[in-house]
């Protein structure tokens, strides 16, 4: 029996609502009975004339990598790993007020992690590890919570929010999953790949990396939650860099990604991938230098979920301010949503939904899609932008001004003893649209009427990032400066002439830019691009992310601004080599 790519998913969904009815398969699991056991155990602690925890959560995650990586046809590197990696949370106090949510929470315990645990280890040895990690844990939150009181004492809180949040206790266990990697065959596929760029002369850096993850995350509470489930990455990276002569770096790049390897395409399609931004990166060394520019603006394609992304998906989690000691306030970046919940955020005619329960969209296998979230809550689909109003943020169980309680959004281990929230299936849905041509016509009759020589289409951001770290810092350095948001680089800006003329520039940035620029949309197509890519909670997510990564889908049609302003980039470049290169091929 043949089966489509969304019968699959459907009945793999249909497996794995089974197997999570299943006491059977939680029992049946040595590592999930010694954390279940070790668990209870830990409600014994206690040191004289001090609280006990009144909550505890051990997380492991059973992984195995491999990456290789490759330049012009020839192995850089290849490395393989396995590891276990512990979690341990634990709250002294009282969910009104524990050890959490203080600037030195991290510091002092209440969350313990970055061990590592043999991989050989029995379960004797794994209840001993947690069981040290539990103790230390316990001993440095009792440290975080009267130092937390102390700092008290000298201020008025404005006001008082509850530090943790109740949830209903979730049990979801998977079945394991093994799977390999055929790690000879990557090597030669990453190879034939970075391959492409010696057709490229005028391209001085590239490469070409392939990286794969499998692993188990385990996660038991007090609470009585049992979670056992695959959470796996695969991604192809490909980068390609160059020098203009008036020394501007020029960087274009690719990011395939998937939570199993049938998401990745063929070979055929990353060849192809590769050549795509060689010839962007080649067009962009002819290019002139665009000037600053004050009018309307199209994104077409991918450019506006990689907008949409950071503009509105980043900033749907507002940081709770944690307790700081009197005169050293905590370095907390604001959302530029925060305290806007009932205000118009987009235009009336066009919504978003974030739903990390759905698994396929017309046929694309969504890379947001996760069953249970980082705190053992199962999430539900939420509406958060509704007829242009914002009417919901995502979060954890740790309360914010406003909300309390959890909508399963939990992703990240958070800096100040709980979790981070973010996004996952981002569907921005326009009630009014208009073709793809005619948005072009629109962008023109726009750009007649103000007696503009030209408009201005996005095609294209430097999302996930690949500028490198100077850039960057003279990016947020700029955006300090004009009061936007730090928005990343267009890659591909195109010129639009009367007459219809297209003609591609290079060396501008956003100005002024920010979530609120969202409400001056003024049309969108009848379009939609689908957009994955792996973050880390910010809204600047890395081409090369290391540590807790989460993975994201955008989807959203084309959009028109009616006044958006970019500017010259006017940066001090490197100069140019002292000789030419030599030749990289015959």
């Amino acid at each position: 029996m043949n089966l489509s790519r969304r019968q699959f998913a459907a009945l793999l969904a249909a497996a794995r609502a089974v197997a999570a009815q299943s006491p059977a398969a939680a029992e049946s699991d040595e590592i999930l009975q010694a954390l279940q056991q070790e668990l209870e155990r830990s409600k014994a602690l206690k040191l004289a004339n001090l609280p006990s925890p009144y909550f505890v959560e051990f997380a492991l995650d059973d992984t195995y990598s491999f990456s290789v990586s490759c330049v012009l046809g020839a192995l850089i590197n290849a490395a393989s790993a396995s590891s276990r990696l512990p979690r341990v949370q634990l709250r002294v106090g009282t969910p009104e007020f524990d050890n959490t949510n203080y600037m030195f929470s991290q510091f002092f315990g209440g969350r313990m992690g970055g061990g590592r645990i043999p991989l050989e280890a029995g379960p004797l040895i794994l209840r001993r590890e947690f069981w040290l990690a539990t103790d230390r844990a316990y001993k440095g939150a009792l440290q975080a919570v009267a130092r937390k009181r102390a700092a008290l004492q000298n201020v008025t809180q404005q006001e008082k929010i509850n530090d943790f949040a109740k949830a209903e206790p979730v049990r979801y266990v998977e079945p394991r999953q093994k799977i390999s990697i055929d790690e000879a065959a990557w090597k030669e596929r990453t190879r034939r790949v970075s391959a492409v760029f010696d057709k490229f002369p005028q391209v001085l850096n590239s490469g070409a990396e392939f990286s794969g993850g499998f692993s188990t995350a385990y996660l038991v509470n007090t609470d009585g939650a049992a979670v056992r489930m695959s959470d796996n990455l695969f991604t192809m990276r490909l980068r390609a860099d160059s020098q203009a002569e008036d020394g501007m770096p020029i960087h274009d790049a690719l990011v395939y990604s998937g939570r199993n390897l049938s998401d990745l395409p063929g070979e055929d399609v990353v060849l192809k991938g590769a050549e795509e931004i060689a010839g962007n990166v080649t067009a962009l060394l002819k290019a002139p230098v665009g000037e600053d520019y004050s009018g309307p603006v199209l994104f077409e394609g991918v450019a506006s979920p990689q907008l949409f992304a950071q503009l509105l998906g980043a900033q749907l989690s507002p940081m709770r301010k944690p307790v700081a000691e009197p005169g050293r306030p905590a370095p907390v970046a604001a959302s530029e949503l925060e305290g806007r919940i009932g205000s118009r955020i987009l235009p009336e005619w066009m919504d978003a939904v974030d739903d990390p329960t759905q698994t396929v969209y017309k046929g694309h296998t969504l890379f947001g899609h996760y069953p249970v979230d980082g705190e053992g809550i199962k999430p539900v689909p939420l509406k958060v932008v509704e007829k242009g109003t914002l009417k919901h943020f995502l979060l954890s169980r740790t309360p914010i001004r406003g909300f309390e309680g959890s909508n399963g959004r939990a992703r990240l281990p958070g800096p100040f003893g709980g979790a981070v929230a973010s996004y996952s299936n981002l569907f921005v849905k326009a009630n009014e649209t208009t073709s793809k041509d005619g948005l072009k016509k629109k962008l023109l009759e726009m750009v007649q009427q103000r007696g503009k020589p030209f408009g201005i289409i996005v095609r294209k951001l430097d999302l996930p990032v690949s500028a490198s770290a100077q850039e960057l810092r003279t990016l947020a350095q700029a955006a300090n400066q004009r009061g936007g948001g730090v928005v990343s680089l267009p890659t591909l800006v195109y010129r639009v002439y009367p007459d219809g003329r297209e003609e591609l520039v290079r060396g501008l940035r956003f100005r002024g830019v920010n979530t609120r620029s969202l409400r001056d949309i003024f049309a969108a197509g009848d379009d939609e691009a689908v957009f994955d890519f792996v973050g880390q909670g910010g809204s600047l997510a890395s081409i090369s992310p290391s540590g807790y990564v989460t993975t994201h889908t955008i989807c959203s049609p084309s959009i028109l601004f009616e006044d958006l302003e970019l500017e010259k980039r006017t940066d001090d470049w490197p100069k140019l080599p002292l000789v030419p290169p030599p030749p990289v091929n015959a």
